[in-house]
């Protein structure tokens, strides 16, 4: 008929014919039987002792020698000069002391041996903390004006880096002696390679613990993404009780060998009830010594290696229990 309109075929919505779309792809579901979670539980539990075993021997061979030094007589003497400083528990010149402590090697230490400062009581973890720098400005970029503290000196000067991070910057600093010989600390490549790369920029410092009315802990040797302490120090620890790398001691450290450590103690940590240490430390694939970790392990596997034992236990039992069940159930009805 002339002028009707033309009418078309609703387009079909049917998916194309096939496995897939018909979700009748080939699948294997096993039967999680009493025998087979047995297996399963039993090898996870035999591969959980296994790894826990061959960490447990490397990290019982691990070596740690920790020192706590602000407590020290001849470190904590005269750290505050005068009595005003004393009652305020503030040093306004930031010198310090210079103190030795001095530790003995229990065991063989075979190099390298790291050593750190351990820091307690000091919430880098704190939100108040974590927030208060700014990244653009860290990087060399202008400010956005994202530091809430530390961001001007008592004379309006603009302080770069800014904030409660960078100003409080930890500056003791040590230099160590095996059986009274001199030995270095490397303390090259101890920094994260993203974090001067990507984290810090290429520019000088500007006022950061330059005032003596606004400072703080330390301040920056050279531009500020060639400074690895400070790289390190702005990685913020997740524990109020952590510890920084400072170097490595390429040499080995027999037992029974005397190691004195002579530090420029600067950092105040009396204010806050804080506390200092050294470490001397080995090192391996699992990092440092703990013991925790293969315990998690050997929990693991204990626990997997009972389950399989009650899988074990139904296999064998399960039938009696199940026809005992069964003809209980057929006398009642």
């Amino acid at each position: 008929m002339a002028g009707a309109a033309r009418t078309t075929a609703p387009t079909s919505r049917k998916p194309a014919f096939s496995a897939f779309s018909q979700q009748q792809l080939w699948a294997r579901r096993p039967a999680l039987t009493p025998a087979l979670t047995a297996k399963l539980m039993i090898s996870i539990g035999v591969a959980c002792f296994a790894v826990g075993a061959a960490i447990f021997n490397t990290a019982n061979d691990l070596r740690t020698l920790v020192k706590r030094y602000d407590d020290a007589a001849t470190c904590a003497s005269g750290f505050f000069p005068t009595s005003a400083e004393q009652a305020m528990q503030m040093s306004f010149n930031g010198a310090g002391t210079t103190c030795t402590v001095t530790l003995t090697a229990k065991s063989n230490m075979n190099k390298p041996v790291y050593v750190y400062y351990e820091l307690s009581n000091f919430f880098q973890n704190h939100r108040a903390f974590v927030r208060d720098l700014d990244y653009f400005q860290l990087m060399g970029k202008p400010s956005q004006g994202l530091c809430t503290t530390h961001e001007k000196t008592s004379a309006g000067a603009e302080i770069s880096p800014c904030g409660v991070q960078a100003w409080s910057f930890f500056n003791d600093s040590y230099a160590v002696a095996v059986n009274g010989a001199a030995t270095t600390i490397d303390s090259a490549n101890i920094a994260w390679k993203s974090d001067l790369k990507y984290k810090l920029g290429d520019y000088a410092p500007t006022n950061m613990n330059t005032d003596q009315a606004t400072r703080g802990g330390g301040q920056i040797t050279g531009n500020v993404d060639t400074d690895e302490d400070f790289a390190t120090w702005m990685r913020t620890a997740a524990l109020s009780k952590f510890r920084k790398l400072v170097g490595v001691i390429n040499a080995d450290i027999a037992k029974g060998d005397t190691i004195t450590f002579t530090i420029q103690n600067r950092y105040n940590t009396y204010k806050f009830n804080g506390e200092k240490a050294v470490v001397l430390a080995t090192n391996s694939w699992i990092g440092g010594r703990n013991l925790v970790f293969p315990a998690c392990y050997f929990l693991a596997g204990s626990l997997c290696s009972g389950l399989g034992a009650v899988g074990v236990f139904l296999h064998i039992f399960g039938d009696k229990f199940k026809s005992e069940s069964t003809n209980e159930w057929s006398t009642r009805l």
